[in-house]
Formats: structure tokens, C-alpha cells, sequence
């Protein structure tokens, strides 16, 4: 409270920060670009232990295809078919009541995904219509698959590079479970171009 007071740079709902509420989270996110960022082009959701390779993301979305596909799609590490998890010691279970469907619609890794400012908008105001779940990504989906949009899977989101040097390549987009420390080394790294 004392910080908002000072910065006024909190947003903030109201509801309890936990895993099983990132669905609240990441619409609250969109809420939030929607009307405070209506302006720019693209948004990208990615969680807070990700590499985002900004100069490729920019090079990938300076293409008219990827662009223009972003209008009424999302892109990144993207599944078209997988079955819910029922084993309930996973943390991504999902019961038969929650989910009664033996597939999950295609959906974008919760890691990192990319739409337009438009596709965030469209899925932050159709979701009061879709009933809550409470994984992310698959949520997203079911309100993207309610919008009648697409998802594309492009290579380089969830890239497994072996040095620092390969995680500032073209064809890597993000990275998953990076320390804060090994983000500092990547960035303070000085690479020759290939």
C-alpha cells in the first residue's frame, strides 16, 4: 500500500495470489493492456523465470505474415491435442467435473505466448462468458477457441540452448526456468555475431 502511494505502479485485483488463480491473473493482465495499452501492437505473456530473446521477438513479428496472423491468433510453444492430467498429485490436474472433455483444446505454453493487442482485448471482454479453469493457458484457449482463433506453433519458444552465446541466436525466442543471476550473465554477455 505504502509503495502505490509513492509509484502508483501496482495493478492489482481482488483475489489471492496462488497458482491455482493464475487464470484470474493472467486476465487481470489483460484487462489491464486492453485499457492502458490500447495503443500498441502486440502483447506477450510470459512467466518471470523466462529468457525473452527481445531481438528476435522483434524480428519475428517485423514480418507481415506473423504480424498479420497475430490479428486473430496467438503463437508460441502451442499444442493442437493433449489430454488433461488426472493423476492428482500433479500440478497440473484437472478433475473429470473441472474438465469433462477427454482432450483440452489446442493451447500456447503458459511460458510464453504472443498475440496482438487486439486478441487481448477480444479475450479479456468474451471472458465473463467462458467458465473459469483454472490452468492459464488452457483457459485462454477455450476463450480464443470461443473467438473462433487460431494457434501456431513456432520453433524457438521453449528453446533448449547449450551456452550463453546460443541464447541470444535468431531461432531462440525464450527459454524456461532461467535463474535471475543466469539472466544477468546472459545479458552482460558480449556474443560475435554468426
Amino acid at each position: 500500500m505504502m509503495e502505490n502511494e509513492i509509484y502508483h505502479d501496482i495493478v492489482q485485483e481482488t483475489f489471492i495470489d496462488s497458482y491455482n488463480n493464475l487464470t484470474y491473473k493472467t486476465i487481470m493482465g489483460f484487462k489491464w493492456a486492453a485499457t492502458k495499452c490500447s495503443n500498441v501492437k502486440f502483447v506477450m505473456k510470459t512467466d518471470d523465470d523466462m529468457w525473452v530473446n527481445v531481438p528476435s521477438i522483434i524480428k519475428m513479428l517485423s514480418g507481415t505474415g506473423m504480424a498479420n496472423y497475430l490479428q486473430t491468433g496467438l503463437t508460441g510453444n502451442c499444442h493442437q491435442k493433449i489430454s488433461p492430467i488426472r493423476d492428482k498429485h500433479s500440478k497440473w490436474y484437472a478433475s473429470f467435473s473441472s474438465y469433462p472433455e477427454e482432450f483440452f483444446p489446442g493451447f500456447c505454453s503458459g511460458t510464453g505466448y504472443m498475440t496482438s493487442i487486439k486478441v487481448v482485448s477480444d479475450i479479456y471482454h468474451v471472458s465473463p462468458q467462458v467458465p473459469f479453469f483454472h490452468l492459464e493457458d488452457v483457459y485462454v484457449s477455450l476463450c480464443v477457441r470461443r473467438l473462433g482463433y487460431l494457434l501456431k506453433q513456432t520453433s524457438g519458444f521453449l528453446a533448449g540452448p547449450s551456452n550463453i552465446c546460443d541464447y541470444k541466436k535468431d531461432d531462440v525466442l525464450t527459454v524456461h526456468q532461467v535463474t535471475p543471476s543466469k539472466l544477468i550473465e546472459i545479458w552482460k554477455q558480449v556474443c560475435n555475431p554468426d
